[in-house]
């Protein structure tokens, strides 16, 4: 790949990056809840990564994009265990009782 054409996708990965930051900022004062503020953050950081990686495919990109998605996917999976169960899930798991 050209120079010209990786600084342009790098360009576009801090741009994305930096909107990342922006909109979890956003939401997070929006709404003043840390998890779908972390969690537009980290999409959109993941974007970032997977554009950086496109423009060059070396093993360091590759590392921090696999490092971003190891951190998006265990966030997630902590912002999802620490939502209460509610309706006919948490039946299942013997949270509520019917009346």
């Amino acid at each position: 790949m050209s120079g010209s054409w990786r600084g342009t996708v790098d360009a576009a990965a801090l741009v994305v990056t930096a909107l990342g930051l922006v909109v979890g900022v956003l939401l997070l004062a929006r709404t003043h809840r840390l998890g779908p503020a972390l969690s537009a953050f980290l999409l959109l950081l993941t974007g970032a990564g997977l554009l950086r990686l496109s423009a060059a495919p070396t093993l360091d990109r590759v590392l921090a994009a696999g490092g971003v998605l190891a951190v998006r996917q265990l966030v997630t999976a902590g912002i999802r265990g620490a939502t209460p169960l509610t309706g006919p899930a948490a039946r299942l798991r013997g949270g509520l009782r019917r009346p």
